[in-house]
């Protein structure tokens, strides 16, 4: 089985994801540093050199590759794998088709204060939110949620709340559900 995490940048995808292939004995696939391992540069570092259309176009190339290829003479496809998606992963068409058809996609929800609390900490990390002030960055993940949350929810079997910061009753949820 793949278990693939969308949601926003914040709402704990890649923390979730590596406890939750740790609990499981799963594989875990960070999809943004599969794809940095691919192009040899961080994502800030390729956005900037290339812009987002051609990082869009990286990303549904590695999502390919783990979801349809072959990966070091090993079908993924026949594995347990969790995958932790990048937070515009799923508003591509093309990505949203094949982790709607190939994963058991969770969305994992968090409200938009409780995500500015968190990037705000990070945002060197987040090339879209880079030199924006609290408010603006509140303002920014507020239009980019309400942008994103109809393909957050069109790919997800499962949607959890991970507002409460609580690791454990994230992991409790999704377990029970899967």
């Amino acid at each position: 089985m793949i278990v693939s995490l969308c949601g926003f940048m914040g709402a704990g995808k890649s923390t979730i994801g590596k406890h939750l292939a740790r609990i499981t004995g799963y594989a875990f696939i960070d999809l943004d540093h599969y794809i940095e391992k691919r192009v040899g540069m961080s994502i800030p570092e390729f956005f900037k050199r290339e812009g987002e259309e051609a990082f869009r176009a990286e990303e549904l190339a590695s999502l390919q590759e783990i979801l349809e290829g072959d990966l070091s003479g090993e079908d993924k496809r026949e594995k347990n794998l969790i995958l932790s998606l990048g937070g515009g992963t799923v508003t591509r068409e093309a990505c949203a088709t094949l982790i709607k058809e190939k994963t058991c996609c969770i969305y994992l929800y968090c409200k938009k204060e409780e995500l500015a609390r968190r990037v705000k900490r990070n945002t060197a990390q987040r090339p879209m939110l880079q030199g924006k002030t609290d408010k603006e960055l509140e303002e920014h993940i507020g239009n980019l949620m309400k942008q994103r949350e109809s393909a957050y929810q069109s790919c997800a079997h499962i949607t959890i709340d991970t507002g409460n910061g609580k690791i454990q009753d994230v992991m409790t949820k999704i377990l029970e559900t899967l």
